[in-house]
C-alpha cells in the first residue's frame, strides 16, 4: 500500500483533516481483509493523433501518453506499450510496440493503401492492464484513395436537429445521490431523459401518487440530465409533459434503513470540501455504537479512511476534507460496515488544477506563421502535442482530448455525447460535472486476491527478451560457457552465462526494429567458438487479442459551418510510385575493413601524415582500448598506479625534459581532458582509431602527437561489419520497439483542388514542444497556401496537470 497516500481521518462529528498520517497497523489489516479496496496502481492513457480521418495509404501521427490512475502523473515505471490497429469487423490488422519515457511516446503507424473506407480502431495498452480489461480505444475513420471505392463516399454535412425519429420512445432514469432513497429525509436525485436512447431536453413534474399533488417540478438540459431534491415520506411519479401528451414514471421506492453521502453545496473554507453523512432515526438505532469505515478512493485505490462510531443521537456527521488531499477529478466516498461490505457511495468532482494556456501570432510572412505559447498560471513546464490543419478541416473530429480522457473517460460509462464538448460548454463547472459523475459513473469493479503487484497475473513488462538454444555443439561441455549479444545501432553489449546445458536468454533489451544483432559463443578464456543458435519466437509475455473486445466508441463526423457536398473532385489520390529495380554496379568487391577505412580516412585532417587501424573483432574480443593501444606502433603506455594512465608518443619529438610528449587524445573528435577516462573502455566499442605521430595540422595542441578513437556509431557501420568473424552469428530483429521518424513529413497524396486540400490534409504535426512556464515560446510553422489555420494542443507537466486548447489562428501580415 502506498502510505504516503493514505491517512487516518479522527473525527468527531464536525472534523477538518489538514494532514495526512500514515495508517496504523489495525488500519492495514482492515484494508488488506477488504476485497473492494487495492493498493495496484492502474494506467491510464491518451493517444492523440495529428487527425482522426486519413486516407489509406497515409501515416497516422500519434503521441502516447501514459499516466497513473493514483495521481495522474506521468508514469515512469511504463515502458512497453503496444498500439493494436483492428479492422472495422475488430480482427486485429497489426501490433506495434513503443518505447515510453516519463509517461510520453511518439511515433506513426502506416495505413496500408488497400484498406477499405470504415472505422478502425486503435487499442493503446500494456501487460499490465490486461489485468483490469480496460484502457483506451480510439476510432479512426479511413477513406479510400482508389476511384472504385471513392465513389461510394456518402456526401458529409451537417446533421439536422430537427431529424426526428418516426417512433418515439422516451425513458426516464433515475439516479439518487449515494446509490440509495432513504425513507424520511431529503433526497438528492439525478435523472436522464432520451428518446429512443438520445438525450432529450424536456420538463416534467414530481406527484405525490398517495394525494395526487405536485411536489416539485424538473427539467433536464440539452444533454437529457437533471436533478431535482425529495422529502422522501410518500411513494411518488415523474410526470413528462411531451408536446402536450403526458407519461407518468414511477421512482425508485425509499428504503427505511441506509445512509446518504452528500458534499455541502458551500463551504465556509474555500480550501475544503465538506461531505454530510446522513442517517434517519430508525438507522442510527439499529447501528448505535457500530464502527462503520468511510473510504475515500478512486477505482478502489484507497486514499483516506475513517471509522466513524454511530451514536443513536446523532443523524447527521460533517467531515471536512482539504481540497491538497482529494484526487484530482473524480473521488469517491465508499462507506462499508463491520463486515467490509459497501453500504452507501457517493462520488463527487473536485476541479483539477489545469495549465491555462494562451496562443498568439508573434510573426508572419508569405510562407510560415511564428506563434508564442504562454503559460498564464505559471505552473510547472510542461510537453505538448500540437496538430496544425486547415482550419475548414473536417478530418478532425475533437472527439477527445486529454483532459477528459484522463480525468472522465476511465471513471464514467460511454455516453451518448461527446464527452469533451461537454466539458468544453460547461467549462468544467462543479454543477455539471456534478451531474455527470451521478449518472455515468462505472461501478467499481471488485477483482478478487488483486491486493498488491505480487498478486498480478500479468506481470508488467520493461524491453523484450531473445532466448534460444545452441546448436551444432554435440556432447561438448558448456558449462562454464556464455553467450555474448551485441548490436552496435541499440548499443548493446551483454555476456551471461548458459542457462541449462545449452539455453540462453537476455532479458529486458531496448532492441529495435527492424535492425541488426550478433550471437557469439564465448569459452572460459574469453575466447569465440563457432556455434549455432536458434532463436525462439517469443520476445515477450504480452499477447494482443486477435478480437477487439473493449468497448470502443463510435466515430463522430465532423460538424462544420460550412457545408460540402464531397464529390469525386474533391476526394484526394494517392500518388502512383515508380519502383525501380536498385542496380548495384562495383567496379571491385570491397571488404567491411576497406569501407570502414575509406569512411575514416573522410574523417582525416592531414591525411599525409596519419596510419589508420582497424581492429580485428575476432583478436580483440572481450579487450579494452589500453590493451590495443600497447599493440600499435609508436604509441607507449605509461600507467605508474591504478588512477594515472599517460598515452606517450615513441616517435614524435622529444620534450623539453626528453621524454617522450604525450598524445592529444579525442573520441569522435571531441577532446579528452585526461587520458584517464580511457580506463575501462572496451574495445567493442571502437571502430577505428588513427594515429598522427607529427600532429601536423592541429597547430601547437598537437606536437605530441594526435590520436583519434572512432566509435562504432550507426552512421559509420551502416552496412558492414556484419560478418566480421565466421563464428558470430548476425540475426535481424523479428520484434522490437518502433522508431519514431523525427521530422513529421505529409504522405504522397496529390489533391485536386484548394477545398479537398483544406479539408483533408495536415500541416504540421509536432509531437513534442516543450513548453516552459517563465519564458515565451515560439513555434513557425510553414503554413504554404493556408492563410487561417487551426491548432488542437494537448499536453501535462510532471506534476499531472493537463493542457487541452483548440486555436484559431488568422495569418495577418506584420
Amino acid at each position: 500500500m502506498k502510505s504516503n497516500l493514505l491517512s487516518i481521518l479522527l473525527f468527531l462529528v464536525v472534523l477538518t483533516i489538514s494532514s495526512q498520517e500514515n495508517f496504523s497497523e489495525q488500519t492495514k489489516d482492515y484494508l488488506s481483509g477488504n476485497t473492494y479496496l487495492t493498493s495496484v496502481d492502474k494506467e491510464n492513457f491518451y493517444l492523440h493523433t495529428n487527425k482522426t480521418t486519413y486516407y489509406s495509404g497515409e501515416k497516422i501521427w500519434f503521441k502516447a501518453y501514459v499516466v497513473e490512475d493514483s495521481n495522474n502523473k506521468p508514469s515512469y515505471t511504463t515502458s512497453n506499450l503496444f498500439l493494436n490497429f483492428y479492422s472495422p469487423e475488430k480482427k486485429l490488422i497489426s501490433s506495434q510496440l513503443f518505447y515510453v519515457s516519463a509517461g510520453f511516446t511518439y511515433g506513426e503507424i502506416d495505413l496500408n493503401p488497400e484498406l477499405i473506407p470504415g472505422t478502425y480502431y486503435i487499442d493503446v495498452d500494456t501487460h499490465k492492464n490486461k489485468n483490469f480489461k480496460n484502457g483506451s480505444v480510439i476510432p479512426i475513420e479511413i477513406l479510400s484513395t482508389t476511384k472504385d471505392q471513392a465513389e461510394t463516399i456518402t456526401p458529409i454535412a451537417v446533421e439536422s436537429s430537427n431529424s426526428v425519429n418516426s417512433e418515439t420512445h422516451y425513458t426516464i432514469s433515475f439516479y439518487p445521490e449515494s446509490q440509495t432513497i432513504l425513507k424520511d429525509e431529503t433526497n438528492n436525485i439525478a435523472f436522464t431523459i432520451k428518446n429512443n436512447q438520445v438525450p432529450v431536453k424536456a420538463s416534467g413534474k414530481i406527484i405525490d401518487n398517495n394525494t395526487g399533488e405536485t411536489i416539485s417540478n424538473f427539467m433536464s438540459d440539452k444533454y437529457g440530465m437533471g436533478r431535482f431534491n425529495l422529502l422522501y415520506n410518500s411513494s411518488y411519479s415523474a410526470v413528462l409533459n411531451i408536446n402536450g401528451v403526458e407519461k407518468s414514471f414511477f421512482l425508485p421506492k425509499a428504503n427505511p434503513l441506509g445512509f446518504i453521502i452528500q458534499k455541502k453545496l458551500h463551504s465556509s473554507n474555500e480550501n475544503t470540501t465538506s461531505i454530510l453523512l446522513k442517517t434517519n432515526t430508525q438507522t442510527a438505532s439499529n447501528y448505535h455504537k457500530e464502527s462503520l469505515i468511510l473510504v475515500l478512493h478512486r477505482n478502489g485505490f484507497a486514499k483516506s479512511v475513517a471509522p466513524i462510531e454511530i451514536n443513536k443521537e446523532t443523524a447527521n456527521y460533517q467531515i471536512n476534507f482539504l481540497k491538497e488531499n482529494l484526487f484530482s477529478g473524480i473521488n469517491t466516498l465508499t462507506l462499508f460496515d463491520k463486515n467490509n461490505k459497501p453500504i452507501s457511495e457517493y462520488s463527487f468532482w473536485n476541479a483539477p488544477e489545469n495549465i491555462e494556456l494562451e496562443v498568439t501570432q508573434f510573426e508572419a510572412s508569405t510562407d510560415s506563421l511564428t506563434l508564442n505559447f504562454s503559460m498564464l498560471n505559471k505552473l510547472a513546464d510542461a510537453n505538448l502535442s500540437i496538430s496544425v490543419l486547415p482550419e475548414a478541416t473536417i478530418s478532425y473530429n475533437n472527439q477527445q482530448n486529454i483532459i477528459t480522457e484522463f480525468q472522465l473517460a476511465p471513471y464514467v460509462n460511454t455516453t451518448s455525447f461527446s464527452l469533451a464538448d461537454f466539458y468544453n460548454e460547461t467549462k468544467g463547472n462543479k454543477h455539471s460535472m456534478d451531474l455527470l459523475i451521478q449518472t455515468t459513473l462505472k461501478s467499481n469493479k471488485i477483482i478478487h486476491n488483486l491486493k498488491s503487484e505480487n498478486d498480478l497475473v500479468f506481470k508488467p513488462e520493461h524491453g523484450v527478451k531473445i532466448r534460444g538454444t545452441i546448436n551444432n555443439t554435440k556432447d561438448k561441455d558448456l558449462s562454464k560457457h556464455q553467450v555474448m549479444l551485441s548490436s552496435t545501432e541499440n548499443n548493446i553489449l551483454l555476456v551471461k552465462p548458459l542457462k541449462g546445458e545449452k539455453q540462453f536468454e537476455f532479458d529486458s533489451l531496448m532492441l529495435a526494429h527492424p535492425s541488426k544483432y550478433k550471437l557469439a559463443l564465448l569459452n572460459e578464456k574469453g575466447q569465440i567458438e563457432k556455434a549455432h543458435f536458434y532463436i525462439y519466437k517469443n520476445f515477450n509475455q504480452y499477447r494482443p487479442d486477435s478480437l477487439l473486445t473493449k468497448t470502443a466508441q463510435a466515430y463522430i463526423n465532423t460538424k462544420f459551418e460550412a457545408i460540402y457536398q464531397v464529390e469525386d473532385e474533391y476526394v484526394p489520390l494517392l500518388l502512383d510510385e515508380e519502383i525501380l529495380d536498385e542496380v548495384l554496379i562495383k567496379t571491385k568487391k570491397e571488404s567491411d575493413k576497406e569501407i570502414l577505412t575509406e569512411r575514416i580516412e573522410d574523417k582525416v585532417r592531414a591525411k599525409g601524415f596519419t596510419n589508420i587501424y582497424i581492429p580485428d573483432e575476432k583478436t580483440f574480443i572481450g579487450a579494452d582500448v589500453i590493451f590495443y593501444l600497447r599493440t600499435l606502433p609508436g604509441v607507449q603506455v605509461f600507467q605508474p598506479d591504478t588512477i594515472s594512465l599517460y598515452i606517450l608518443n615513441t616517435r614524435g619529438r622529444r620534450s623539453l625534459i626528453g621524454g617522450p610528449p604525450i598524445y592529444l587524445i579525442f573520441l569522435d573528435d571531441i577532446p579528452l581532458n585526461d587520458h584517464t577516462d580511457l580506463i575501462g573502455m572496451q574495445m567493442f566499442d571502437i571502430a577505428s582509431v588513427t594515429i598522427n605521430s607529427s600532429g601536423s595540422g592541429f597547430g601547437l595542441r598537437g606536437t605530441g602527437g594526435v590520436i583519434h578513437l572512432y566509435s562504432k556509431t550507426g552512421q559509420l557501420m551502416k552496412g558492414i561489419g556484419e560478418v566480421i568473424n565466421p563464428d558470430i552469428q548476425v540475426s535481424e530483429s523479428e520484434f522490437g520497439f518502433s522508431l519514431p521518424t523525427e521530422t513529421f513529413k505529409n504522405s504522397e497524396i496529390y489533391f485536386p483542388n484548394q477545398t479537398s486540400e483544406e479539408l483533408y490534409s495536415t500541416i504540421d504535426w509536432v509531437p513534442n514542444f516543450y513548453l516552459n512556464s517563465k519564458t515565451p515560446n515560439y513555434l513557425t510553422i510553414s503554413t504554404k497556401k493556408n492563410q487561417n489555420i487551426k491548432l488542437f494542443i494537448n499536453g501535462m507537466n510532471a506534476n499531472g496537470q493537463l493542457v487541452y486548447k483548440m486555436v484559431t489562428i488568422s495569418k495577418e501580415s506584420k
